[in-house]
């Protein structure tokens, strides 16, 4: 009996050191992603975006405008507070859901170039006469992530319990502000307005989880101060249901209407 313990003595002890082994490799494996480089965070952030194809978006957005002067029906100061919560698919893109601001609401519809309208308790859709591409309220647009991937090294890179935030700030109305405002904002219901050779400042949070790198949300916060007025924007949006194949339905009078 005593030689028959020594071998299965070793067999256990043979098995805690395989399972230390294993328990220290999930450990490292588990630790990798959080300590990734800031370039890495950036890089695999910024494609993690690129790669969103589908799911669920809540946007809560509040702009503050104090004019130069009164406007036609006397007010110098007005506060927007629009609000969307829908589905969305990016390739190709469409987004539907439910927009409000200060008291009303209507449901929409956005295909890759335009957007259609309802009011809440309406059946009739309207198609908006003017192109709205890169304006879906998607958090960010295509076009913008390719070019903040140009613009890599100017992004910060924030730490916290269980996300990462990626940070681009630009207070170059003239040259980057003003003639990319459609891209740069685009997905915002009201954003502020940058004029040539007014002051300004942009600053978009784009949020990724520590574990895989999944988009989360983007935030917005936007200044302009012009001889117009003065403006303040802060947007949140938060995404939910990321690329688990959600797909956006096409009202039947949007079919009609030509839209996809």
């Amino acid at each position: 009996m005593l030689n028959m313990r020594k071998p299965i003595l070793s067999l256990v002890g043979l098995l805690a050191v395989a399972s230390l082994v294993g328990c220290q490799q999930a450990e490292g494996r588990k630790g990798d992603s959080k300590e990734l480089s800031q370039e890495q965070i950036i890089d695999k952030g910024l494609e993690a975006f690129e790669h969103l194809k589908n799911g669920e978006i809540k946007l809560e957005s509040k702009i503050e405008r104090k004019f130069s002067e009164p406007t036609s029906d006397g007010n110098t100061h007005a506060v927007y507070t629009p609000t969307f919560e829908g589905s969305f698919e990016l390739k190709p893109v469409r987004v539907r859901g439910l927009y409000t601001n200060n008291g009303t609401s209507q449901e929409e519809y956005y295909d890759a170039f335009h957007e259609y309208s309802r009011p809440k308790d309406s059946s009739e859709w309207e198609m908006f006469s003017y192109s709205q591409e890169n304006k879906q309220p998607v958090g960010v647009n295509q076009e913008a992530i390719r070019f903040f991937q140009t613009q890599k090294d100017k992004f910060e890179v924030t730490k916290k319990k269980d996300q990462y935030v990626l940070t681009y700030k630009s207070k170059d109305v003239n040259h980057l502000l003003e003639p990319n405002d459609a891209v740069l904002q685009g997905p915002v219901p009201i954003g502020v307005s940058y004029f040539e050779n007014s002051e300004g400042s942009y600053q978009i949070d784009l949020i990724v989880s520590k574990e895989n790198l999944t988009p989360l949300g983007v935030t917005y916060t936007c200044t302009s101060n012009s001889s117009f007025a003065k403006e303040k924007l802060t947007c949140k949006i938060t995404y939910s249901k990321q690329n688990t194949g959600i797909q956006v339905e096409v009202p039947e009078a949007v079919e009609k209407l030509g839209g996809i």
